[in-house]
């Protein structure tokens, strides 16, 4: 792996401590990554069952049915109880609010913190869409129902009920610029952080569209692909497909990230948003001086030169004059890079078009390419655009996932989201800089608490903990009593294990006891009376532990949903 120097960092540098998402067909993150590196399309076509109704009428004279999509399983499943809401209001909430609240508590407990956060001021940014859901609400009984199928499907309610739910107490905006909705949050929770109104932030998007199980209707003229297969920067491109995702990222300044030992998936060295004004063809179309003026001064904020670039998550929906007027922004603004030094890609290759979703899914494909030195491939290009061919072109389109070495200065990578009506986004995306290893491990007896709502998620903790500590075997035990103590919400069904290392905290966890003493020799009695308090229901005060002694918060294994099907039909509208 590269090393970088951590004087490649700067003050107003961003981290990414955490990514948390559903995807098509991948239902975390790194099933998601497995299946980018190993050239995955994850476009579906539709089983036959679910066509034998017929298909829907078409509202455009001579288009053509492609049976293809790539969508969410499971979206009318729920862990309602978790998040203290009740059935009658779930009922009515907008699936893409339910996952989207279930994937930001994942990514804030991956990054090591729970509920009643103690980073300080944290910040909900959501881009957001309708859904298309309203015509399968059940029937309002009374005006409580429809006030809370109101909220409960407004896209303005996406960003403000996480908040709510997840006790953020800074802004909470939800961001609707169409396409490039998801990477304007990034941009506005990076300009939250720098400007101190927020400490923590939560940034992404939602998109999970109706009817659920059916594919779509493209005609001559329109940018959907006749043939269900998104073929970005190539001259056999006919346009691209829609596809859901919900995603989120973790963020926080990145000198806070270091000095309370975060996890740092990658840095946000710059970002920019702007519009494309009135000097383009129309409202919808994109416009090269607007994309490559995004582009520029998202790196100049990043005090870095386009030209050491080595990878560009691009817009690329598949469409012929989107993707080459994209190309010629890119090609303005990285012309002085080395002859075919970076590579191109097109997430939409694997998946299609998330919406407001695409740029956060496109983002979380770029940090995890610049953390694990791995450019994954893009899909479906045998006969690429004639500027990609040129002999000097700094582009190359990657046929098969490849190492991306460096010498010794941080991988660099940009990601490009464009919205339809001309908002633009662009963010600068940085490798992460070497963790300070400081930390031998203490001898000392260490509390490992874990909750949950019920007996069968707690057991499902535990079996996820030790899968854990098993596939890492590096870790330090004070960093995980560290990390559970601080960064879980304490809920009512408890267990507690007391150890003195990983070992005895793995025979710990096998123990069917309420307070499993895992260690030899005398224990400290007031922390064996703390552990056996806090198992009966009680509040610990876990700092006094750690008021001297820095620890790191590890992304353990999340809460695991007990999720409940409402009972929603998401194939047919409601009567």
């Amino acid at each position: 792996m590269t090393r970088v120097n951590d004087h490649a960092y700067a003050q107003r540098d961003i981290a990414i401590t955490a990514v948390a998402g559903r995807f098509p067909g991948a239902p975390s993150p790194q099933a998601f990554w497995r299946s980018l590196l190993d050239g995955r399309e994850l476009i579906r076509d539709y089983p036959a069952h679910r066509l034998s109704g017929g298909v829907p009428f078409s509202p455009v004279a001579g288009a053509c049915y492609v049976p293809r999509g790539a969508f969410l399983d499971d979206t009318d499943a729920f862990d309602y109880g978790f998040f203290h809401i009740t059935p009658r209001e779930a009922v009515r909430m907008d699936p893409q609010q339910r996952i989207f609240l279930e994937v930001c508590h994942e990514a804030l407990e991956s990054g090591g913190y729970g509920r009643g956060s103690d980073a300080g001021i944290a910040s909900v940014f959501a881009g957001t869409r309708k859904s298309g859901w309203e015509p399968y609400l059940p029937a309002a009984a009374d005006a409580t129902d429809a006030m809370l199928a109101l909220g409960g499907n407004s896209p303005d309610a996406l960003a403000s009920r996480t908040a709510y739910k997840l006790n953020c107490t800074g802004p909470a905006v939800s961001v609707a610029t169409f396409c490039s909705g998801s990477l304007v949050s990034v941009h506005l929770a990076c300009q939250s952080l720098l400007a101190g109104e927020s400490d923590l932030a939560i940034a992404g998007g939602a998109c999970v569209r109706f009817p659920a199980h059916q594919g779509y209707f493209c005609h001559r003229g329109g940018i959907l692909s006749a043939t269900g297969r998104v073929r970005a920067f190539d001259q056999t491109a006919d346009g691209t497909l829609f596809s859901d995702s919900v995603a989120a990222v973790l963020m926080r300044r990145l000198e806070d990230a270091q000095a309370a030992g975060e996890p740092i998936l990658a840095v946000i060295k710059g970002s920019a948003v702007n519009n494309d004004g009135a000097r383009r063809a129309g409202y919808s179309a994109p416009a090269v001086d607007g994309q490559a003026a995004v582009i520029q001064r998202a790196w100049d904020r990043a005090g870095l030169a386009p030209d050491r670039v080595g990878m560009i998550e691009a817009h690329g929906t598949g469409t012929s004059i989107g993707d080459a007027i994209e190309l010629s922004s890119l090609l303005r603004v990285f012309a002085l890079a080395q002859p075919r030094a970076c590579a191109l890609g097109s997430l939409k290759t694997n998946l299609g078009h998330a919406d407001c979703a695409s740029g956060i899914t496109g983002l979380i494909k770029t940090i995890l390419a610049v953390q694990q030195g791995i450019i994954p491939p893009t899909l479906y290009c045998s006969r690429p655009m004639n500027a990609l061919t040129a002999p000097h072109t700094p582009f190359y389109l990657p046929h098969a996932a490849r190492r991306w070495e460096t010498a010794g200065s941080p991988r660099l990578a940009g990601v490009s989201s464009f919205g339809i009506g001309g908002t633009n986004a662009h963010v600068v995306v940085a490798q992460p800089p070497p963790y300070a290893a400081d930390n031998t491990g203490h001898e000392s007896v260490h509390l490992i608490p874990l909750s949950a709502r019920s007996p069968e998620a707690l057991r499902q903790i535990t079996e996820n903990l030790r899968a854990y500590l098993l596939a890492h075997p590096g870790t330090f035990a004070d960093d995980v009593a560290y990390t559970l103590q601080r960064g879980r919400y304490p809920l009512p069904v408890r267990r507690i294990v007391l150890a003195r290392d990983v070992p005895g905290m793995l025979y710990g966890l096998t123990q069917e006891r309420g307070v499993a003493v895992a260690c030899d020799g005398l224990i400290d009695e007031q922390r064996l009376a703390m552990a056996t308090a806090w198992q009966q229901g009680g509040e610990a005060d876990w700092s006094r532990f750690y008021a001297l002694e820095r620890r790191r918060r590890l992304p353990l294994p999340t809460y695991p949903f007990v999720r409940s099907r409402l009972g929603n039909d998401m194939d047919e509208p409601a009567a």
